[in-house]
């Protein structure tokens, strides 16, 4: 959702076009905040995710324009899953269950835990993390759309969930793929192109969000019945 690691292909990319590219992630936080008071409280997990997106990319590039920004990035991917998976529970699908929904959570944050506190890698960018949530942040999308596919008995492609899940998968599929090839490209120019590729991705996933949130219909309201 934010675009995080442009200092790693900052040969190809300037920071400050990678910083441009990445602030279309205002295009579907300001579409959300718009509509913040018409739409269903269950899709505000997603509205604040994209508020703290937003905030960490500005943090980012003003704070630690000369440095690394791994320990705020690292912190946001943690932040990142808890809302996601707090979205998925509130579409009251797959996660409906609060056992699982924990137990979820937990597993994630002990990795998360382990890689950056216990073994002291929250300073670097770190793959193991960013795989495994991201790995499971697209199971999570494959199987809210069998279920929508199923269930759904409306215009599918209209349906904000089929929007949000398609998004998630295309641009985790990606970024799994950007770490594996990251650490295993034999050029510098290699690496870069993966990552300057993955920055226009990152625009069209945060289109897709933007138009996915536009399809959220309007919140019912039930008016009490006059005494």
């Amino acid at each position: 959702m934010a675009l995080i690691v442009k200092q790693r292909f900052c040969d190809r990319m300037d920071r400050s076009t990678a910083f441009i590219l990445s602030l279309s992630i205002f295009i579907p936080l300001i579409t959300g905040l718009v509509r913040y008071g018409e739409i269903p409280v269950s899709y505000f997990p997603l509205i604040y995710l994209l508020g703290i997106g937003f905030v960490n990319e500005v943090v980012c590039f003003l704070a630690f324009y000369n440095s690394s920004n791994a320990i705020p990035t690292n912190i946001y991917f943690l932040l990142e899953f808890i809302f996601f998976a707090w979205q998925f529970r509130q579409w009251k699908n797959i996660l409906r269950k609060k056992w699982v929904y924990y137990i979820l959570l937990a597993i994630m944050i002990i990795i998360w835990v382990t890689e950056n506190i216990i073994f002291e890698k929250i300073t670097e960018f770190s793959p193991l993390f960013q795989v495994t949530y991201s790995m499971v942040l697209i199971l999570l999308s494959v199987n809210q759309l069998n279920w929508l596919l199923v269930n759904e008995r409306g215009n599918i492609i209209r349906n904000p969930i089929f929007l949000i899940c398609i998004a998630m998968i295309i641009y985790y599929s990606y970024k799994v793929l950007t770490e594996v090839f990251y650490f295993y490209a034999p050029e510098k120019f290699i690496k870069n192109n993966i990552f300057v590729m993955e920055s226009y991705i990152n625009v069209g996933y945060n289109l897709l969000l933007a138009i996915a949130i536009l399809c959220i219909p309007r919140k019912k309201i039930f008016i009490q019945p006059l005494q």
